[in-house]
């Protein structure tokens, strides 16, 4: 018979099995360190619980002091390590065993579940700031009075504004015309300027409440029986603003005090009254909101 074809002694494949039976004990996922309990009857109780998972889990188990007393470590898919120690209430060998695959397969389901495709966890989405209000404006038009020394004058102011910062600043637009005619005097006047108000929204932002301030160029012409004379003077309205806005109907009332300067003095036949430097006022707008 050739010689590789000879039949293998026994004891020459001793070796070989050796690094086999190494190999396979080295890659199961329990190891006992034990004689307290059986190992195969704890893998096939582990197997039966939680099936193919176990082979992702490295498992030693160690014995304490006592018989029935063992340090186990776990170490998951997770990369993290656990370390229990168990006390064990079987009399034999089989019930300690059942035992303690019952309590490892605890252990195990106390672990978070491994992250799949290796993927980072989601954070969950932050909490939603609440929006701001919508930008709205308005235009409208109303009448004006003012109250001096000797003269009551009227008119009537086409306005428009916007709601800003959360409804607390108005940039506002003005432009009006005006005058007064006693007796054979007649003084009219066209306002044109703007200012600011602020303040704040009441009662689900139907009502706004606040202060003004609102800077004018007037182009006055000043007429009487002899003179027709044509200047320019500044006024100021200071004052406090009331305002309610429907759903597209605004209305506003203002009042407070018109500082004019130059104040000057008009006179005429039988007439003589004095324009400035304050006079009282009152003006009301009728409009609509837009945004």
């Amino acid at each position: 018979m050739p010689r590789f074809l000879a039949p293998l002694h026994p004891v020459a494949l001793a070796p070989q099995l050796a690094v086999v039976a190494w190999l396979a004990l080295a890659a199961a996922p329990l190891e006992l360190h034990t004689d307290a309990v059986d190992r195969r009857l704890t893998e096939a109780g582990l197997r039966a619980r939680v099936g193919d998972d176990l082979d992702t889990w490295t498992i030693r188990v160690r014995g304490g002091p006592h018989e029935r007393e063992l340090a186990v470590r776990l170490r998951g898919p997770d990369g993290a390590t656990r370390t229990r120690r168990l006390v064990l209430a079987g009399d034999t060998r089989e019930d300690r065993s059942r035992e303690l695959a019952a309590s490892l397969t605890l252990l195990m389901d106390e672990a978070p579940p491994p992250l799949r495709g290796d993927r980072p966890a989601t954070p969950p989405p932050a909490p939603l700031r609440p929006s701001p209000p919508p930008l709205q404006g308005w235009l409208g038009l109303g009448p004006r009075i003012e109250v001096g020394s000797g003269s009551v004058e009227g008119g009537a102011d086409v306005m428009g504004g916007a709601w800003l910062l959360r409804d607390h600043l108005q940039p506002i637009a003005s432009l009006g015309f005006g005058g007064t005619a006693p007796e054979d005097v007649s003084v009219f006047h066209l306002r044109f300027g703007g200012g600011l108000a602020a303040g704040a929204s009441l009662l689900k932002r139907q009502i706004w409440l606040g202060g003004h301030v609102l800077a004018h160029a007037l182009r006055s012409r000043v007429r009487d029986l002899r003179h027709n004379d044509v200047d320019w003077t500044s006024s100021t309205e200071i004052g406090a603003t009331l305002q309610y806005r429907g759903r597209r109907v605004f209305l506003g009332a203002r009042t407070g005090v018109d500082l004019v300067s130059p104040s000057r003095s008009v006179a005429g036949h039988g007439a003589r009254f004095r324009r400035g430097p304050a006079q009282w006022m009152l003006g009301l707008v009728i409009g609509v909101i837009f945004g």
